[in-house]
């Protein structure tokens, strides 16, 4: 969650019926890993700012097993964030996968032996996996679990019982909080009373930190890479630290951790000790990049300090959160402007990019989740016919994925921006319409005018690269040169490295000495 899905969290106390059922006596099962053989060990490599990552929000096990093989590594994918695994409670909207009921494995997204064929798949492609961490609180109801498992909103039987949570504890308890956060600035209501009425876990005590630990460490033993700590700000960051020293080690190193801890880069500064941090000042600006005002793209000291340290910092255009909150977010919803912001998000020099790719919904409805199956399962994910390209938003079937990740200009801007590695932008040019850098042996220009009529950005710009003809990999693909022919648009470079680029509106082109014609 985030601090736009409080209302959410908030909404979920009317949606969700909390009819009393008997609660089941059995205990939680065993955490032990499963052999050795059946597991793939995690890539050997850290997420950097050379890295490329996707969020797979909602993506069912058994399609992402494949996507991972066929699509994510091959395209050169690092790293991908899956959706919280643990079982949840009953319904079709998107965030009931955020209202736990127990740490078994077993979801609308599939069960756990499909969940570590997932993992083993993915990290024999290369593509490590990033789990969504539920551990601030649990359900905001009472019933039965996707998987049978039966609860009250206080008691979890073999898992936390009612002294486990903040709302439960005397009053004469110094961690004692009885209700929802009033005032999100305060740091003990924050950390100790109830995002929008879910169970507040009590993290400060031992039992309750070592039980989190031991559910991730089972997925660290499944092959998970590390985590996105969900509600991070609202665990914080002293207890957050203490569960982070009882993980395991992965390739002889802590886990990854990226923590939503929702402030300025300033803010977030602390909590780099533990891993990552997500960038929100910095995603709150892509509206106005493409406003006309491509001026905050450029390389200013300004637009560092939106990004914080970036090395321990994951930028984005959007996320499940945002996606879901008004026509504010740059989604799916409006493609062109995605891709066009997207492609930025990839050369852009500073900061771990982490693209996002869900599932269509209606704008009326945008608690749905994706379709599901007869038997209340996420159906296989199906990307739509085409989806090489940006779609419109009406082509998309309400509940199918979009498939952002197959896309020929994310494919091409992921070759590009592992090809530029850690070169700063050079040759900077910036206006009201066109932003253009050069990255070592990449160009980049974008023209993030909203006017989608005919207005076209036409100039000469300084490329910054060796004479030639350069095929665009953003209308041309990774490898946008076949049979001795640009597959997209071609740019000529003159020997003193300049070009002459038309690009019209909510569009960029991406040239690299790969993609070099002659």
């Amino acid at each position: 969650m985030s601090f736009i899905s409080r209302k959410n969290a908030i909404r979920v106390a009317t949606l969700i019926g909390a009819a009393a059922i008997a609660i089941s006596t059995a205990v939680q099962p065993s955490l032990a890993a499963p052999a050795a053989s059946t597991v793939v060990p995690q890539p050997a490599k850290t997420i950097t700012t050379q890295s490329v990552g996707i969020q797979m929000f909602t993506w069912p096990w058994v399609s992402l097993k494949t996507e991972c093989s066929k699509v994510l590594g091959p395209e050169g994918v690092d790293w991908i964030l899956v959706s919280p695994p643990q079982e949840d409670i009953h319904g079709t909207q998107w965030w009931t996968h955020y209202q736990p009921v127990s740490y078994k494995l077993t979801s609308q997204l599939g069960t756990e032996q499909q969940f570590t064929d997932m993992v083993s798949a993915c990290n024999q492609a290369g593509v490590q996996v990033i789990v969504d961490a539920v551990i601030n609180h649990m359900a905001n109801s009472s019933g039965t679990g996707f998987a049978g498992t039966g609860f009250s909103k206080y008691n979890y039987p073999g898992l936390y019982d009612p002294s486990e949570f903040h709302n439960s504890l005397a009053p004469s308890d110094p961690n004692a909080c009885a209700g929802s956060i009033q005032n999100y600035e305060d740091p003990f209501e924050t950390t100790h009373c109830e995002l929008g009425g879910l169970p507040d876990l009590t993290t400060e005590r031992d039992s309750t930190r070592q039980t989190i630990a031991a559910y991730l460490n089972h997925l660290i033993d499944l092959g998970v890479s590390g985590f996105r700590i969900d509600a991070a700000k609202h665990i914080g960051l002293t207890d957050l630290s203490a569960i982070h020293a009882l993980l395991k080690p992965v390739n002889g190193k802590t886990p990854y951790f990226l923590q939503e801890s929702i402030g300025s880069a300033e803010y977030n500064k602390p909590w780099t000790a533990n891993g990552d941090v997500f960038a929100w000042d910095y995603q709150a600006q892509f509206a106005n990049m493409f406003s006309g005002q491509t001026g905050y793209g450029r390389p200013t000291d300004a637009r560092a300090a939106l990004i914080g340290d970036a090395n321990s910092t994951v930028i984005m255009v959007s996320n499940h959160d945002t996606e879901h909150h008004g026509p504010s977010a740059i989604t799916y919803m409006d493609p062109q402007k995605y891709l066009t912001a997207s492609a930025f998000l990839l050369a852009d020099s500073l900061g771990k990019p982490m693209l996002y790719t869900g599932y269509a919904f209606d704008i009326n409805d945008m608690d749905a989740g994706p379709a599901v199956s007869k038997a209340d399962v996420i159906a296989p994910a199906v990307c739509p016919t085409g989806s090489k390209s940006a779609t419109p938003q009406k082509k998309y079937k309400v509940g199918s994925f979009v498939c952002m990740e197959r896309w020929t200009a994310m494919k091409g801007m992921i070759q590009w921006h592992h090809e530029v590695g850690t070169n700063p932008m050079t040759n900077v040019n910036y206006g009201q319409q066109l932003l253009s850098f050069t990255r070592g042996s990449g160009f980049f220009a974008l023209n993030g005018n909203q006017q989608m009529s005919k207005i076209t950005a036409k100039t000469t710009v300084a490329t910054g690269l060796p004479k030639g003809v350069y095929c665009d990999v953003i209308s041309g693909g990774a490898k946008a040169i076949a049979k001795g022919k640009c597959l997209g648009t071609t740019v000529t470079v003159a020997a003193d490295g300049s070009a002459k680029v038309a690009i019209p509106a909510m569009t960029a082109i991406a040239l690299d000495a790969t993609n070099k014609l002659k």
